[in-house]
């Protein structure tokens, strides 16, 4: 009889198995970004300054902090700047904290993968305001300015 169990048991692992692995470009949604913009460790506010709220006067989103994750902030210059007509590297992330007064009212991010942006927006609860899987045609037409920054605007303003 244990040998009956043992048998159907052992079956049943072997067919229950996944031999699939989790499927990478999940590292690109909104949620698993939305992750990243919450990991405080991993970013540096621009100008070295968490305090700073920037008035937004210049773009769609408001007031807002500025912060880049590793990658993106060893390819800034002494000034806190992406030197003119060069690109972030692979895996930059850009993160927008946009503000209503002192308090987070939603993340705006961009992230490199695969030589492009990926860009969206979501709020500190998950509800996500634009999702990565748009079209990214809005964002960049805003984003496009003159002394290229790889698309990031808060160079020419701030």
């Amino acid at each position: 009889m244990y040998k009956y169990v043992f048998i159907l048991t052992a079956i049943i692992l072997i067919a229950c198995r996944k031999d699939k692995g989790i499927n990478p470009d999940l590292a690109y949604k909104d949620y698993s970004l939305l992750d990243s913009c919450k990991n405080e460790a991993a970013f540096n506010y621009y100008k070295n300054d968490p305090n700073i709220i920037y008035p937004g006067n210049n773009g769609a989103h408001g007031s807002f902090k500025l912060k880049f994750n590793k990658t993106a902030f060893a390819a800034l210059t002494d000034n806190g700047k992406l030197p003119l007509n060069t690109k972030f590297p692979e895996r930059s992330m850009v993160v927008k904290e946009v503000m209503s007064g002192t308090s987070l009212n939603f993340y705006a991010f961009m992230y490199k993968y695969k030589g492009a942006w990926i860009w969206g927006e979501a709020k500190p609860n998950g509800e996500v305001i634009y999702s990565v899987e748009k079209d990214p045609a809005l964002c960049i037409n805003c984003h496009q300015q003159t002394g290229n920054r790889d698309l990031v605007d808060t160079f020419i303003f701030y």
